[in-house]
């Protein structure tokens, strides 16, 4: 379904060729041509048409049909904008969507991944060959704070999160300022800093797994670790943060003063670009990179930035295979000089 056929134009000398040929090509719903050789419809002298037929719909039950899309590009939602497209992408707006769109997909054995916001994607020219869901909607982001506990979506901004607890005068997640992405993404790494991660103030969260069931983590269920948990399930819909009373006056100062420290140490977001590498515990992947003479370095349309060593910049005409070929390269130059194994902060597709 997803191809280009090609038909000749050979035909177009005879009526009879001619009606027969638009009646073929009428007959195909949806589906965009393109000339690729040959001039104007009144020559007889034969060219090729291109017909591209998109993907069905199909599989998707009717009710649910309408959150769906087909051959959709992905590379404009991830900071890097390298990437081809979705077979299938899904914009559910409740959560009894998102369920059933999962379930679809499981019976009809259609891979699925989840895209947020896109920060630490690479994905290849070929796209993905199964379905990509954004829960970006604002059913996925809400957020209910109850005494000292907050309940947060899955697709809520992890930034909006710390601006809402911080004014609302509870410490606990302040210092994750600066982390882009969102509240999900963050859990499912255990994003943090040197004074703290996420999972430490996770008391409980509500995943969906890959056949469309939710379940419940808590207690002895959850499990983090340095850039790792246990919430390893398809999409994680909510969770519960447990925080402490603080004064919000001192916690804005404190998440301002982080603020510009972070920024400090960050490109500004005026190009294309995405960090390169997970800091390892005992020192910064910067400070590694310099060490072995690499800062600014680069392959084809990507380059490490000159300013900040661990971030990737992605000029026009970049590819994935540039940014994986600079990336190793960065690696084994570490690992050959320091002993160090850097772990790459790209989730490839």
């Amino acid at each position: 379904m997803n191809q280009w056929h090609r038909k000749s134009f050979r035909e177009y000398r005879s009526k009879r060729g001619k009606s027969k040929f638009l009646a073929s090509a009428l007959s195909l719903r949806g589906v965009v041509g393109k000339c690729v050789a040959g001039d104007n419809l009144g020559n007889s002298r034969p060219f090729i048409v291109e017909l591209k037929m998109p993907s069905s719909i199909d599989p998707f039950p009717k009710k649910i049909q309408h959150i769906v899309r087909t051959n959709e590009p992905l590379g404009p939602m991830t900071w890097l904008g390298i990437g081809g497209p979705a077979k299938y992408f899904a914009e559910p707006t409740s959560e009894a969507e998102l369920c059933g769109f999962v379930k679809s997909c499981h019976e009809n054995k259609i891979p699925v991944r989840i895209i947020g916001g896109g920060s630490n994607l690479l994905i290849r020219e070929a796209g993905f060959d199964g379905a990509v869901v954004s829960i970006s909607a604002s059913s996925f982001a809400k957020m209910e704070i109850q005494g000292t506990r907050v309940r947060c979506g899955g697709g809520a901004k992890l930034s909006h999160l710390i601006t809402h607890t911080v004014g609302a005068g509870l410490a606990g997640l302040e210092h994750l300022v600066g982390i882009p992405g969102t509240v999900g993404g963050a859990l499912h790494g255990n994003s943090g800093t040197l004074n703290g991660d996420i999972g430490q103030r996770v008391c409980s969260a509500r995943l969906l797994r890959q056949d469309g069931e939710i379940e419940v983590y808590e207690g002895s269920r959850l499990h983090f670790s340095t850039r790792k948990s246990s919430l390893d399930q398809l999409v994680i819909l909510d969770c519960e943060f447990d925080l402490e009373n603080s004064d919000s006056a001192i916690l804005t100062n404190r998440m301002q003063s982080l603020w510009i420290v972070k920024r400090a140490n960050q490109p500004s977001r005026t190009y294309a670009g995405a960090m390169a590498f997970v800091d390892p515990l005992t020192t910064s992947a910067a400070e590694l990179i310099e060490q072995v003479g690499l800062r600014g370095a680069a392959e084809g349309s990507v380059q490490l930035s000159s300013a900040y060593a661990n971030f990737l910049i992605a000029g026009p005409g970049a590819t994935s295979d540039q940014v994986l070929a600079l990336t190793d390269r960065v690696r084994n130059a570490v690992y050959r000089q320091t002993g160090v194994q850097l772990q790459l902060h790209l989730k490839v597709w």
